[in-house]
């Protein structure tokens, strides 16, 4: 391409990109309505369990949003309605029939969703006081038990994952009080 050129196929690209709808670029966002239609008419219970997953995302952010504003109980509501949006992905993964192992498809996406939302959770329980953190950490045993389930199906010859524990910081604080005390 000659030098004159350059600069002109340069303003051409731009040019493109501003004619091209800002729609067409961006993520799309998802809506509860939308999803819950799209899940109804999904027949493939693989692309179903991914739609489940993407609901469940949009449960978690409003129970992590209802608990900063210090709503408790429509934040327990949303924690459960979470949890079930969860585990009926993994429901629709297991009645699939598929072979985890061999054709992960939709096992994937549910293993790193299960450790994303984890991390969202134990984000949580840090900013929630001692008092109202009993939803969230019975939210984050299921949650890991679930993942445990994933794991399992994911790699069948592997070794089980460990058990894992609310917050390890606290765990360990409590290890070495509990061993210095008679």
């Amino acid at each position: 391409m000659s030098p004159m050129r350059r600069p002109f196929a340069a303003l051409l690209l731009i040019l493109a990109g501003a004619v091209v709808p800002a729609r067409l670029w961006a993520r799309h966002h998802d809506d509860a309505a939308s999803l819950t239609a799209h899940i109804q008419r999904e027949k493939n219970p693989v692309k179903k369990a991914k739609l489940e997953i993407r609901l469940s995302k949009l449960e978690l952010e409003q129970a992590v949003s209802s608990y900063d504003h210090r709503q408790l109980d429509p934040g327990k509501q949303q924690l459960a309605a979470f949890l079930s949006r969860v585990q009926k992905a993994w429901g629709l993964l297991k009645s699939s029939g598929r072979n985890a192992a061999s054709k992960p498809d939709g096992f994937m996406q549910l293993e790193i969703a299960l450790r994303e939302d984890a991390r969202s959770l134990n984000d949580l329980r840090e900013r929630v006081a001692y008092f109202n953190r009993a939803p969230i950490d019975q939210a984050i045993q299921q949650l890991n038990q679930l993942h445990s389930d994933v794991l399992i199906a994911l790699f069948p010859g592997a070794a089980p994952p460990p058990a894992h524990a609310k917050n390890s910081r606290m765990e360990a604080s409590r290890a070495t009080n509990g061993s210095a005390k008679p």
